[in-house]
């Protein structure tokens, strides 16, 4: 009997998934998204855009600060321990990777949110390589001109079906801001306004034309 030779099983690499290759992606300088399993890539932004979310990001921490210190909180402590206090805020298109109904694995950068410190406490969050895993307790877009409404609403539902408790728009066409809350009608915010939310942030106010 002639001796026959062993055949070879084929060896199948397996494909990464979309995820996985949204993921692996490079730093290209880019804002990159991944909504409903396709990558959206986004340009810097334009115009005043970054200086309205570094100037409400730097309110927003005055206040926190401000509160903390009412609470015993001294910078000798850390700052962790000031956000283990009254939580933090961050911007620079800030990570979240969250579940919708429709979508279980959306990544999204938001401008600027407020993270609680009841919701700090609850997440296990390695903040040196993951995405925040939750969709924070409030959450701020700076809308550009640019920027269809179809695409601000998509981006407000699924803020609010991942579990914001507010989400602030800021408008940089009209200068004014529209707050959405899942359990209350929509408001519309102008020039001479007061942006406020008693629930969330007691006792910050900002009025809308020294921001917009």
């Amino acid at each position: 009997m002639v001796p026959t030779q062993p055949v070879a099983t084929p060896q199948c690499s397996a494909q990464p998934t979309a995820l996985e290759a949204f993921l692996a992606l490079p730093d290209d300088g880019e804002r990159h998204e991944f909504v409903r399993g396709q990558v959206r890539r986004m340009p810097p932004a334009k115009g005043d855009h970054g200086l309205i979310e570094s100037d409400l990001l730097a309110e927003l921490n005055r206040y926190l600060d401000a509160r903390a210190v009412d609470m015993g909180w001294t910078l000798a402590q850390g700052r962790e321990a000031r956000r283990r206090l009254v939580g933090f805020v961050a911007g620079g298109e800030f990570g979240m990777r969250f579940a919708v109904p429709d979508d279980p694995q959306q990544i999204r950068g938001a401008d600027g949110v407020y993270v609680s410190a009841d919701q700090y406490a609850r997440v296990n969050w390695d903040r040196t390589t993951e995405y925040f895993p939750e969709v924070p307790t409030l959450v701020f877009e700076v809308i550009s001109p640019s920027e269809s409404a179809d695409d601000v609403a998509e981006k407000v539902s699924d803020y609010l079906a991942g579990g914001a408790r507010r989400i602030w728009c800021l408008h940089r066409k009209w200068r004014g801001v529209v707050i959405y809350d899942p359990d209350a009608p929509i408001r519309v915010l102008h020039q001479d306004d007061v942006l406020t939310d008693d629930e969330i942030l007691p006792g910050f106010s900002l009025v809308i034309h020294d921001l917009l």
